[in-house]
């Protein structure tokens, strides 16, 4: 008898199937772990995808300069605010034409920024709306990629057009005044971007629409006849942006974030190694009885590493239905409605969730190696008594 025994192999699905409930506690607590692990890394690249589009790619198409013009020269002594402020846009204007004539520029445009903010999951982003005048708004339409989708196209001074992501996330709706501006059209866009038309303010930099990308915006200095100075002029380009993007937003926000996606990572890890000690814990009479019968050790261990590997590939395939399924609905109950601009697959991430489980299946050889060193069988423990 005891020879037939050994010969066998006890079968972990006879066990997972007469144990259904324990072996769904298991199951649960992995899908669930993976979950919250994908969502939670998900709300931090959805904020650093938004980040991208503000910082980085917009900043593909243009570049911006901006310089300060000195009006205490005797010259000006007589002139009035309205006088100065002519000659101030005129000069900006003429600067403009001098960059026109350049292989790789689109248009130069003058214009006055306004500071407009959106909310992605995690803080709060800022970009620029260029005030431009009004014979200039269809070049800055097509160089974008911006279509009208509602409403009309700003006309008078202080009126402004939004994307459609923008207005989305901030609540705006056509017609709504904002401070001093009245909000005339919603854009389809591939970028958080907008427009408005110029009052009575003066131009403080030249939106440079480029063909290729330019990454540092000083080159273009020389082409105005002007010599840049870092403490008078201005410049937002690729490389400022960039520089902008890296301690703002990925160190300050994104990578901060990172630290709290560890601590979770470690707590539910923990907490699941802590579970399935307990539930080895529970089956130690069960195993000296099979021990005592005649069971292997080895025997043992290969029916645990069956049951392990099982509640492992279920809770992956559990996993990635429940967190798809967060995902949608994050999306449909959160992204889409606030105009947040997110991908919903990240394979580097997924690929770091399927190592960390790797190395987590590794690690509970510990527990299970300790659990097989205590088993003993009935005649071991009678010898212990007497």
């Amino acid at each position: 008898m005891e020879q037939k025994i050994k010969s066998q192999k006890l079968s972990p699905m006879r066990y997972i199937r007469n144990n259904k409930r324990r072996v769904s506690v298991l199951v649960v607590s992995l899908s669930l772990c993976i979950s919250i692990i994908y969502v939670v890394n998900f709300l931090v690249m959805t904020t650093d995808a938004m980040a991208r589009n503000v910082f980085l790619d917009t900043r593909k198409l243009s570049c911006v300069i901006g310089f300060t013009l000195n009006f205490e020269d005797d010259e000006y002594a007589d002139k009035d605010n309205d006088e100065l402020k002519k000659i101030w846009n005129d000069i900006y204007r003429e600067n403009a034409q001098k960059l026109d004539q350049e292989e790789n520029i689109v248009k130069a445009i003058p214009f006055y920024p306004v500071n407009i903010q959106i909310s992605p999951p995690i803080g709060t982003l800022g970009f620029n709306l260029p005030f431009i005048d009004t014979e200039n708004a269809d070049v800055l339409l097509e160089h974008m990629g911006a279509t009208l989708i509602e409403g009309h196209l700003p006309e008078k001074p202080n009126e402004i057009a939004l994307d459609k992501a923008t207005m989305l996330n901030r609540g705006f709706s056509v017609g709504e005044k904002i401070n001093d501006f009245t909000i005339t059209a919603i854009l389809k866009c591939d970028y958080y971007f907008g427009y408005g038309i110029i009052g009575n303010e003066r131009y403080t930099g030249l939106n440079v629409l480029t063909k290729e990308c330019v990454k540092d915006a000083t080159t273009l200095f020389p082409l105005i006849e002007r010599e840049y100075n870092k403490d008078t002029d201005m410049v937002d380009d690729y490389n400022t942006f960039m520089h902008d993007y890296e301690v703002y937003v990925k160190k300050e926000l994104v990578d901060s974030t990172k630290y709290i996606y560890v601590g979770i990572f470690i707590l539910l890890f923990v907490s699941l190694f802590v579970v399935y000690t307990t539930y080895l814990r529970d089956r130690h009479n069960e195993w000296c009885l099979y021990c005592s019968i005649g069971y292997s050790r080895r025997s043992i261990y290969l029916s645990i590493m069956g049951e392990l590997l099982f509640t492992f590939i279920v809770a992956i395939l559990a996993g990635t239905v429940i967190t798809t399924a967060m995902v949608f609905i994050l999306d449909a109950l959160m992204m889409s409605p606030k105009g947040m601009m997110c991908q919903y697959f990240y394979p580097d991430k997924i690929l770091e969730i399927l190592c960390a489980f790797v190395l987590f299946f590794g690690l509970l050889q510990l527990p299970i190696r300790y659990a097989l060193y205590k088993i003993r069988t009935i005649d071991a423990m009678e010898d212990d008594l007497y």
